[in-house]
């Protein structure tokens, strides 16, 4: 197994990852205003910190790039590339049915791949799919019995969506043809944003897989990621691992794992391009006072929530894989998954690859740890 390291965006990430920050409510990807304000509060901001300073910036005049852009066609990123509430699933989702599978794709080749798919893989890439990172897929299970517009409309009967919701994503399913055109049409506009600013964001990815380049050789990366996220990425095969920039969400790791009959010879790893020495894999960063009382009220936030309190107890003695909690807990693969995210990226869910599988487990050593901070700061 080999560690490739991307040196150039995947456009279709990036358009879509564009697209959707720009119906968030202040414009931006979920919180990038805050991470930004925080790093330019530091009382010492040394050479690193500059650095990670103009990622922001650059990133920040794509983002202003495409408002100026697609200004006229606010109404339809709205109606395509809105999360509906309690979910990581917009429309254009229903409609494209894509998971990435190759850091070269762009808008046109997204075309031709979503027309070429047979009714049989979009009615089994809507039951089975995953419309966020992290989670596996029920493919395992799609053969057990006929995909049918019954079965997908009970699929969507048991999420937690608003009824008109339902309607929508059930009707442009089935009329996907008469979507795919504008939907494609945005992401075509919003790579034309991409490229005319690829003198600004090209030295950042640049940056990127020089960095990566060096870190794998000179440490253990995939042993780093695994001990401060949680996240197990050795995998049991001999595919290779690509790491590659994600540059709108410039401030997480995804990662998108093709199963055994598919041509691809890697499993592709989205890593943020604010990622360095200076944060996430400086492990005295991590232990600061601010970061520690940022994780216990992130803690206790996240566990006024029933549902992602239930599955935290689901998973705390038993590690189970998406499709069993989904029908262990009644809810939708996309609703797992909404919740999922949360946890796993504030370290309180551990995540271990098996086969083609993903499992989650509690992470008992950090709620034990935030627990005892906790205790600390009251007691």
């Amino acid at each position: 197994m080999k560690i490739l390291v991307g040196n150039h965006i995947n456009y279709v990430s990036e358009e879509r990852e564009l697209l959707l920050c720009m119906t968030e409510p202040d414009g931006y990807p979920e919180g990038f205003l805050r991470s930004r304000e925080n790093f330019q509060k530091k009382s010492s901001p040394g050479e690193g910190i500059q650095s990670l300073l103009h990622r922001f910036d650059v990133v920040d005049k794509i983002i202003k790039e495409g408002r100026k852009a697609l200004k006229k066609d606010m109404e339809l990123i709205r109606k395509y590339f809105t999360y509906y509430p309690g979910s990581n699933l917009c429309l254009a989702d229903v409609i494209l049915q894509f998971q990435i599978w190759d850091w070269n794709e762009t808008a046109d080749t997204l075309e031709s791949y979503v027309r070429s798919q047979s009714s049989q893989e979009r009615n089994e890439r809507f039951i089975g799919t995953s419309f966020e990172n992290f989670t596996s897929d029920e493919s395992e299970n799609i053969s057990e019995e006929p995909i049918t517009l019954k079965r997908i409309n009970n699929w969507l009967e048991q999420s937690p969506l608003a009824a008109e919701d339902k309607w929508e994503i059930f009707s442009s399913f089935i009329s996907w043809e008469e979507h795919l055109g504008p939907v494609v049409d945005l992401m075509k506009k919003a790579e034309k944003v991409l490229k005319k600013t690829q003198t600004l964001w090209q030295p950042v990815i640049d940056d990127f897989h020089q960095y990566w380049e060096e870190q794998c050789r000179i440490r253990d990366v995939i042993g780093d990621i695994s001990q401060i996220f949680h996240i197990d990425l050795r995998s049991d095969h001999q595919r290779d691992i690509l790491l590659a920039p994600s540059m709108i969400n410039m401030n997480r790791i995804s990662f998108s794992i093709t199963d055994d009959t598919r041509p691809i010879p890697y499993d592709y790893y989205g890593i943020g391009i604010i990622f360095g020495n200076d944060i996430y894999l400086d492990s005295e960063g991590l232990n600061s006072e601010n970061r520690q009382l940022e994780s216990c009220l992130a803690f206790c936030k996240l566990l006024s929530d029933k549902s992602k309190l239930d599955i935290l107890r689901s998973i705390k003695d038993h590690p189970a894989y998406g499709a069993q909690l989904s029908r262990q807990m009644n809810l939708t693969t996309a609703t797992i998954s909404y919740h999922m995210s949360a946890l796993i990226q504030n370290s309180l869910v551990s995540i271990q690859r098996v086969e083609n599988r993903i499992y989650y487990s509690v992470n008992k050593d950090e709620v034990k740890k935030i627990l005892r901070a906790i205790e600390n700061l009251l007691l």
